[in-house]
């Protein structure tokens, strides 16, 4: 069966990756195994419980898991902060609107024309800004069809949220949020700890490999609790 890994910050989902994984910036220190009902779990990443009577089964998580203020330690030692995360941003416009016909490539058509101002314009505090709104809404990108773009309370907002991304070379993405305007992981996960609590939880679910896959990570923790 497949498996998915899945990074998030403050509940956010940040990357998902499917039928392998790595530590990113997690360490060893940061694995825990939790047993909860599945009504706690992350719906962001394992979807809402529709079913009542599943509810309160109690199933295993394997993560690792630590807090926003130390991942942020993390990579400003790896050398990603916000300044690096500002020249990518700037750079990531600046190469949209060079290789790109209308002024916001992940668009065609009506909604490059109505979305492609806004998109070349806005600085990076609003994206910043617009990516706190992302956030704070617990949507993440593809539960927005394009189709449905009417209402433009905040242009950016609905690109974040979206599963439009740029389809020229060097600008593919490395996270989930493919509407921002920043390719690296590391420098997503800045952005993300941007407008996150310091001492919110972010954490890499690894549950399904562990489970399925034979993933042998957490076994000594097995061992010492059996």
């Amino acid at each position: 069966m497949d498996c998915f890994a899945h990074a998030t910050i403050g509940g956010y989902p940040i990357a998902t990756t499917l039928n392998s994984y790595s530590p990113w910036r997690f360490l060893p220190e940061d694995r825990i195994v939790r047993c909860r009902p599945k009504k706690h779990f992350n719906p962001l990443t394992y979807g809402m419980t529709t079913d009542k009577s599943d509810a309160d089964t109690v199933d295993t998580e394997f993560v690792y898991s630590t807090t926003a203020d130390t991942l942020r330690r993390r990579l400003s030692k790896a050398g990603f902060n916000r300044a690096t995360l500002e020249k990518e941003v700037l750079a990531s416009l600046e190469k949209v609107g060079y290789q790109s016909d209308s002024k916001c490539l992940q668009l065609t058509a009506d909604l490059a024309e109505a979305y492609g101002e806004v998109f070349s314009l806005s600085s990076f505090d609003n994206w910043l800004h617009a990516l706190a709104e992302a956030v704070k809404a617990a949507q993440i990108p593809a539960q927005r069809c394009s189709q449905k773009l009417k209402s433009r309370v905040n242009p950016l907002v609905d690109l974040i949220k979206g599963p439009e991304k740029p389809a020229f070379e060097g600008l593919q993405p490395e996270h989930s949020l493919v509407g921002f305007p920043c390719t690296s992981l590391d420098n997503m996960a800045v952005a993300l700890l941007e407008v996150t609590a310091g001492n919110a939880k972010c954490e890499l679910d690894v549950t399904s490999f562990i489970l399925h896959r034979g993933d042998k990570t957490f076994d000594d923790m097995l061992r010492e609790e059996y």
